[in-house]
């Protein structure tokens, strides 16, 4: 199924590594971001006083295909950019992927020490399978 716009963010997608990203749509540029760990369970953020990975904003710049996830809060810390692929050939299939990267303001270097919190950034495949909680 071919989808076009931010629709093409929106959904359940897991890593190799198992990291998970739930992504909903609020508006035709903006949508809520959970990233959990391969347990299931929001990662605790230290650098915001520990607050879950849960209902990250994430907006949507149709023009330029840009989608990014505030990590922290809008021009600040963190942001993780992901990139969709539906043909991208990964272990000989080819797959609808989300290609991460993270990137951070230059005046925040003292996040250094967490990018580690993201786990490697694998690709991320789209799954049917809603992503279940950790208990």
């Amino acid at each position: 199924m071919l989808r076009t716009g931010i629709e093409q963010f929106v959904g359940f997608w897991v890593s190799e590594s198992g990291y998970r990203l739930r992504i909903r749509k609020v508006r035709n540029d903006q949508t809520f971001v959970d990233f959990l760990d391969p347990r299931g369970a929001p990662i605790a953020r230290p650098y915001i006083g520990g607050a879950p990975s849960m209902k990250m904003i994430a907006h949507y710049d149709d023009y330029n295909e840009d989608f990014r996830v505030d990590l922290w809060e809008e021009g600040k810390g963190f942001i993780l950019h992901l990139d969709h692929e539906y043909d991208y050939v990964l272990d000989s299939e080819p797959r609808e992927v989300l290609e991460p990267a993270i990137s951070r303001c230059e005046r925040d270097r003292f996040l250094d020490a967490y990018y580690s919190l993201f786990g490697p950034l694998d690709y991320f495949v789209r799954t049917s399978e809603q992503p279940r909680q950790a208990t």
